[in-house]
């Protein structure tokens, strides 16, 4: 088991852990304050993730995607989901889904824990790349990914095709 605990610049002791079933009902909490953030920027995706698509997604029969959460002494107060994929250029990587800190938690080093513990995941695993996708409008996670050294797409765009 994943567990990294770390005193940092957050009033608390900080543990990074896989996510568990027992986590879908405060994972659904963050879930809603991270679109109710997004909807602020002007995101106006139908999001239809909750605490029984996470039950369902994640842990069942076929998860389609795994996670890591930050939980300090009283709660969770970030999560950061991810699956693998495939890709030409660099055969497998790792799609983060989904990277949420509560908002009076940004700022102290967890949301640089959760990405860094997901490459730690991906080094254990032989994959050498992170991929994800930003709202345009999101100006402090691109201002957080550049810090990182991520880098920006220039040849791609991201592309969908709804089946349903």
């Amino acid at each position: 088991m994943l567990r990294n605990e770390r005193q940092i610049g957050y009033k608390n002791l900080m543990i990074i852990r896989p996510c568990l079933p027992s986590d879908a009902a405060a994972i659904d909490s963050l879930f809603q304050e991270f679109v109710a953030y997004l909807r602020s920027i002007g995101d106006t995706n139908d999001y239809r993730f909750g605490a029984e698509q996470y039950l369902t997604d994640g842990f069942g029969a076929d998860p389609a995607f795994r996670g890591l959460v930050a939980q300090d002494t009283s709660a969770l107060i970030g999560y950061v989901l991810f699956s693998r994929t495939y890709d030409g250029d660099y055969v497998r990587n790792l799609y983060i889904v989904d990277l949420y800190v509560q908002q009076a938690a940004r700022g102290h080093g967890i949301g640089r824990l959760l990405m860094n513990a997901v490459g730690n995941v991906a080094r254990s695993e032989g994959i050498a790349r992170l991929s994800w996708a930003v709202h345009k409008n999101n100006m402090r996670a691109l201002r957080f990914y550049e810090a990182l050294g991520a880098q920006y797409s220039a040849d791609t765009h991201v592309m969908y095709l709804d089946l349903a």
